[in-house]
Order: C-alpha cells, then sequence, then structure tokens
C-alpha cells in the first residue's frame, strides 16, 4: 500500500504551521466558548440580581444584543456599559424596552444574563470545537508522519 509522494521541505512547514494554526483557532476558539458559558452559569448561581436599563444595542450579522446600565436590586451595584446575554434574539428594529427585569450581573460586571440564558450550549460548543480542532491536527501529523516514513524507506 502506497502513502503517496514524500512531502518536500516547504510542504512539510506549510504542514507544521497548518497544525499550529487549527490548534490555536481550535483550543482558542473552544476555550473562549466554554468560559462564557461557564461564567454564565456563575453568575445566574450567584450573581447580583437587578435590571437593565438598555441604552444602546449591538448588532451582529443575525440578531442584535442590548447593552445598557446594569442596577442590582438592592442598589448597591450600578454598571453602566453591560452587555445582555439571553436566549431571546432582538431584531434591528425592536423598540427598546424600559427596563429588562430579573438580569444578574457576572463577576467581570461587563457582562449580565437574563434566566433564560443557556449556558450549556456555548459550553458544549466549545468542548465540541476543541475535539474537532484536536483530531484535525492529530490528522495532519499522522499525514506528515506517515509521508515522511515514505521518504526514508526503499
Amino acid at each position: 500500500m502506497s502513502t503517496g509522494r514524500p512531502l518536500r521541505t516547504r510542504e512539510r512547514v506549510l504542514v507544521r504551521i497548518a497544525v499550529v494554526f487549527v490548534l490555536l483557532v481550535a483550543l482558542g476558539g473552544g476555550a473562549g466558548l466554554a468560559a462564557e458559558g461557564l461564567e454564565g452559569r456563575a453568575a445566574l448561581r450567584d450573581g447580583p440580581v437587578g435590571a437593565l436599563a438598555p441604552t444602546d444595542r449591538q448588532c451582529g450579522k443575525e440578531s442584535c444584543t442590548w447593552i445598557g446600565t446594569f442596577t442590582s436590586a438592592d442598589g448597591r451595584v450600578t454598571e453602566r456599559d453591560v452587555d445582555l446575554r439571553d436566549d431571546v434574539e432582538v431584531s434591528r428594529g425592536e423598540a427598546m424596552p424600559g427596563t429588562i427585569d430579573g438580569v444578574r450581573l457576572a463577576e467581570d460586571s461587563e457582562t449580565a444574563y437574563t434566566t433564560d440564558y443557556g449556558w450549556r450550549a456555548p459550553l458544549a460548543k466549545g468542548a465540541a470545537m476543541a475535539a474537532v480542532g484536536l483530531a484535525i491536527a492529530a490528522g495532519l501529523i499522522l499525514m506528515l508522519r506517515s509521508r515522511g516514513r515514505a521518504a526514508v524507506s526503499p
């Protein structure tokens, strides 16, 4: 069974660069998504409860998120420019609500979560992204090794 022609030095370097790139993207992106899920879980469990008064929206390709001022129910915590994460999709033309109650502030004070936020999805997506990236990198390394052996065998 033939493994194909051996890789040239330039091709081996490109494959190694591809391995590093895949690992950085997969592990970095996966860790970021997993961290968001864990932060949401912690905020929903231990974060101060309050209300968010939207002042602006930040829109992506598909939907928007509210940005506003968080005020805790006891009035002790007030944070400006807080990004709200929830499971409700906000459209560009949607009217801005007065306040959104039942919001919990994360420890970093830059993000708040509604009670309907699904923290499991980002955690699962992050783990899947890291696993797929590791599998792709392992496949590239195996390909590099098999082609390297082809160059050495008689």
